[in-house]
């Protein structure tokens, strides 16, 4: 029996729509050791589709356990990040034909979901995140002191308010990780806890080899069900309990890379990376008036994989349509 081959689906696109961006962050339990194969499938089968209708993965990562904590046995974790022009954009990529059509492409982005699914266990966190944003990356320019130092006597004393100015080793190789943070905050205090962050924080950051992210508020879509469904619709290990907003406490999401654990481990002392110049006071100020908003925070750490969004070339298919 011959299957029969679906209507074609071939797509024209309007102009851009303006809209607030949302990112979606999603856990996921794989079976252990798997990451490495879920990964793959994703960046060559789901990605490059999910890039021809205007979504942006950040990147994917599993969770680790440097600091010594026990790890699960029976799956290892994993985050995804992934970027959407608004609401409406996210919705109309659960299916993708809308936006994208069908044909090759979108063969082969079901068939790298079908792969995937083999590793996958569950899902059961979904995180809608707007508000503050990607960090720019630089460039930054913060201007030598015109000062000159001389190495201190053996033995002499460094009082506090003693300048600490520093000189740096070469890089050292290391593993990168991210730490992903999540904030409970004074309802209502985002735009004051973040909006310090990009000027005052992240070129301290930048300057000790921290590389920021970005930092965003959790939202929660409505109604729940709209907010959990996926390109798998109805399926239960994709759907997990929709969390509910607290009535005190705002959410937020930080994540930024570190070159290894020993790297974030040194940043616990920021003077000794960076000094303690103009730019180490505005950036401890910034993080003491954060403080001030916060009433939780949690960090895991992450290792995986920063997607490039790189060009990709899609051929049409030799094909003519006309309009029903």
């Amino acid at each position: 029996m011959v299957q029969e081959q679906p209507a074609p689906r071939p797509v024209r696109n309007d102009v851009m729509q303006p809209a607030e961006e949302v990112l979606v962050m999603r856990h996921h339990r794989l079976q252990l050791g798997s990451h490495r194969q879920y990964y793959e499938w994703s960046k060559s089968g789901l990605w490059p589709f999910f890039m021809r209708i205007g979504a942006r993965v950040v990147g994917e990562w599993k969770v680790i356990y440097p600091d010594g904590s026990s790890p699960p046995t029976d799956h290892e974790d994993g985050w995804r990040l992934a970027r959407y022009a608004g609401m409406d954009h996210w919705r109309d990529t659960r299916g993708g034909q809308t936006l994208g059509g069908n044909g090759p492409m979108a063969d082969r982005y079901r068939e790298a979901i079908r792969n995937r699914d083999r590793y996958l266990l569950g899902e059961d966190d979904v995180l809608f995140l707007t508000g503050g944003g990607m960090a720019p990356g630089g460039p930054y320019y913060l201007p030598g002191l015109n000062e000159r130092y001389a190495f201190a006597g053996e033995g002499e004393e460094q009082s506090e308010d003693v300048p600490h100015p520093v000189r740096l080793d070469v890089a050292q190789p290391g593993d990168e990780l991210v730490a992903f943070r999540r904030h409970k905050i004074e309802k209502g205090s985002f735009d004051r806890f973040h909006g310090p962050l990009p000027a005052a924080a992240w070129p301290f950051l930048d300057k000790i080899g921290v590389r920021p992210i970005g930092e965003w508020r959790r939202f929660y879509p409505a109604p729940p069900a709209d907010a959990l469904d996926t390109l798998r619709q109805g399926s239960d290990r994709r759907r997990g309990a929709h969390d509910r907003e607290s009535a005190g406490y705002d959410e937020a999401v930080t994540m930024t890379r570190y070159a290894s654990y020993e790297h974030w481990q040194a940043t616990r002392n920021p003077i000794a990376l960076g000094g303690d110049g103009p730019d180490y006071r505005a950036a401890m100020e910034a993080y003491e008036a954060r403080q001030t908003l916060t009433q939780e925070t949690s960090v895991r750490f992450l290792q995986g994989h920063l997607f490039p969004n790189p060009p990709t070339y899609g051929p049409q298919v030799n094909e003519r349509y006309r309009k029903l």
